[in-house]
């Protein structure tokens, strides 16, 4: 039996150790676990490719994956729905799914740890098809994640500098966008320069990240927000960052297996597990209760 490891060459936590470094570290430590393991490196082109093969081969007996939360959603996609035991490895930033799972942020504990995994089931969402595992955000934030993107890969100071210019303007000429919201229990129209979905409701945070104590209710959470101005903004993204979404008088919760989310345009910006992307418009947001088997410590 065989693990097939991929390592996304492209996370934030993977460039700042190096990727030989990380499949140095997956490489070694699988095999003081008494793992074969077959290993690729890359993104999301050479992905595509891995999955299948890992899908595929008679061999498998799981998949690890090293990557940022976005990566990880990629993995949640293309093993949806089968016997896979996936282990989700920290490679990124900020490393949420990994954090919910009692993973953790180190990549090297993580690997060594792996003995002691055993297989559960959790929810995984999906936006117009496209599953994710953490959140989904509309609104100026989604903006100004494309920003952070673009900071992120930018080959020369200018375009550093024209991106910080962007997500500066939009912080300071934030202003409300009016989304209409569809869920079973009825219809909400608001207006406010953040809407957030998340996969299983926030509970709390650590270290400034929001965390969630289950990820199998079988529930969205839609946090419908007060949120006017730059002002109110960088509020309610402390307030997510603090853990406080369920004490902040400007925050409403609303549980739902699904919902639509109309707006004013045919295309809009969000940030899906943190990286941005253009959704046509209505946007359906659902949830699949259990469809995802992975690994985390006991």
């Amino acid at each position: 039996m065989c693990v097939y490891a991929f390592i996304n060459t492209n996370s934030g936590g993977v460039q700042t150790i190096g990727p030989e470094r990380a499949s140095s570290i997956l490489f070694h430590e699988l095999k003081e676990a008494g793992l074969d393991c077959r290993m690729t490196l890359g993104g999301a082109a050479e992905f595509s490719a891995f999955a299948e093969e890992a899908k595929n081969a008679e061999n498998t007996s799981m998949v690890a994956i090293a990557g940022g939360d976005g990566t990880l959603a990629m993995a949640a996609s293309a093993f949806l729905d089968t016997s896979i035991p996936v282990l989700l490895l920290p490679g990124g930033t900020m490393n949420l799914i990994a954090h919910d799972l009692c993973i953790g942020g180190d990549l090297e504990m993580a690997v060594r740890n792996v003995a002691s995994c055993r297989p559960r089931r959790i929810d995984v969402a999906t936006i117009n098809g496209r599953a994710f595992l953490n959140n989904v955000v509309f609104g100026d934030y989604a903006d100004m994640a494309e920003a952070r993107e673009t900071i992120r890969d930018a080959e020369s100071m200018d375009e550093r500098l024209g991106a910080i210019s962007e997500a500066t303007h939009t912080l300071i000429n934030s202003a409300p966008r009016n989304f209409r919201i569809e869920h079973p229990q009825g219809v909400r129209e608001i207006g406010s320069n953040i809407l957030m979905i998340s996969n299983n409701p926030y509970t709390h945070a650590l270290d400034m990240r929001p965390r969630r104590k289950r990820l199998d209710t079988g529930k969205l959470a839609i946090y419908v927000a007060e949120s006017n101005d730059g002002i109110d903004l960088i509020a309610r993204m402390v307030e997510v960052m603090r853990g406080e979404l369920g004490k902040s008088s400007a925050i409403e919760r609303i549980d739902a297996e699904s919902c639509i989310i109309h707006a004013d345009c045919e295309t809009i910006l969000a940030a899906v597990d943190g990286e941005p992307m253009e959704m046509k418009t209505p946007v359906t947001i659902s949830i699949k209760p259990r469809a995802l088997t992975i690994l985390r410590p006991e």
